[in-house]
């Protein structure tokens, strides 16, 4: 018996290297096709006029639907690893002035179908893991974002920090950007907010795990807009979300404006007049600021108070010589003046949300429904109407901690 313990030992290693070793599935890196960035556009019809190679591109493009019309345009962007020298192994990548992605266009009514008439044109198999932003038309927010998520959110391979990004008009064109610091568009796109502390005027950046859950609570929101031109992305305001359909544009000072009602105002600038002289400018760069929202309950009528506190540096004064003496006296005008221009830009945002566009962006019905849940069951059905017609208060306390050195 003693000696037949080895041998069955034995056995049992080698028939363990035989079941675990190796990979069933492996898939070399190089068949893969990493899928940096994807864009949706709403369906357009190819153009008859079009001959010879680019009518053929055109053909390829079109997946044949068995139920229905083709509905939406899908485009993925899989970066050329071997032009690219931020991918290729000890920087051996070499462009020549060659693309270094490869933006593949597909027509359908659905998204799983697109992805594998994609593959019917290329060697690679598409692998999601490394998806860096999602961007979607204008025209397809208009049409509800519910009706196309599904297979972002049900890929295995889709996570869902992916940042999500509107373009008007095309979606395509802002893949299709040729931008000077970065290989891949994706990624210039993706790296765009990383200046969110300085710059309070680039939305805040929803991934597409934030914006579910703001559409499955019933919340608004907001979602970066994109404008490109042959090698730029900027990101320029944003566009309103409500019951998951677009509801409108907000510009770059109303973007500022709720980041500050939000909570989500990392830094940036205020600009007001210089006190004593109204033709002449004074700004402060923004340290940090904090907001908090109140919901206020009185005789059965809802309003809010919103207390802002600014802390910053005196930056910059344009239109009068520098130099100047700067006092207690001149610092306090300073503040009380750069408190006017937060409260008075707040305001009209506040104003533009409610009367023409009927958003709640802030998310104050949320405020509502986590301090005041009573009420909340009262008036929740209510609330397009309530929201247009609400009192909110709108109070900025500003301290400038610094002045600067003049040299």
């Amino acid at each position: 018996m003693k000696k037949a313990k080895p041998v069955i030992v034995l056995l049992l290693i080698i028939v363990c290297m035989l079941l675990f070793t190796g990979c069933w599935d492996r898939k070399d890196i190089e068949n893969r096709g990493y899928v940096l960035g994807i864009a949706v556009d709403s369906y357009t019809p190819k153009n008859s006029q079009t001959k010879g190679d680019e009518e053929k591109k055109q053909e390829f493009e079109e997946t044949q639907t068995a139920i229905g019309e083709p509905l939406y345009e899908m485009t993925v962007q899989l970066p050329i690893i071997k032009r690219s020298p931020s991918l290729a192994a000890s920087g051996a990548g070499s462009s020549d002035g060659q693309p270094k992605t490869w933006q593949i266009t597909q027509t359908g009514n659905d998204f799983i179908s697109m992805e594998r008439e994609m593959e019917s044109r290329t060697s690679l198999t598409l692998y999601y893991e490394h998806l860096q932003v999602l961007i979607l038309s204008d025209k397809v927010l208009k049409d509800g974002l519910n009706n196309m998520i599904d297979f972002f959110l049900r890929h295995r391979e889709m996570r869902t920090s992916v940042s999500l990004f509107v373009a008007e008009g095309s979606a395509k064109k802002i893949l299709e950007v040729v931008p000077q610091e970065e290989d891949h568009s994706a990624t210039y796109l993706f790296e765009l907010p990383i200046n969110a502390d300085k710059n309070a005027r680039i939305a805040y950046k929803h991934n597409l795990g934030e914006a579910m859950n703001c559409l499955r609570s019933g919340d608004a929101f907001v979602l970066p807009r994109v404008e490109a031109s042959k090698d730029e992305i900027k990101i320029k305001g944003g566009a309103l979300i409500k019951d998951g359909k677009m509801a409108g544009w907000a510009d770059e000072l109303d973007i500022e404006a709720i980041n500050i009602l939000a909570d989500a105002y990392k830094g940036g600038t205020v600009v007001g007049s210089l006190p004593r002289n109204d033709k002449a400018i004074v700004v402060m760069e923004v340290t940090s600021a904090k907001t908090k929202v109140i919901p206020i309950i009185k005789d059965g009528e809802l309003s809010f108070d919103v207390d802002i506190k600014v802390k910053g540096k005196y930056a910059e004064q344009v239109g009068v010589t520098s130099g100047g003496r700067v006092d207690k006296n001149f610092i306090e005008q300073c503040e009380k003046e750069f408190a006017k221009t937060i409260e008075t830009r707040c305001k009209k945002t506040i104003e533009k949300m409610q009367k023409e566009y009927n958003v709640d962006v802030f998310q104050l019905s949320r405020k509502v429904r986590t301090e005041k849940p009573a009420y909340w069951e009262e008036v929740k059905d209510n609330w397009d109407e309530i929201f247009p017609n609400l009192d909110i208060n709108v109070k900025a306390d500003v301290t400038i901690q610094l002045i600067g050195v003049m040299k």
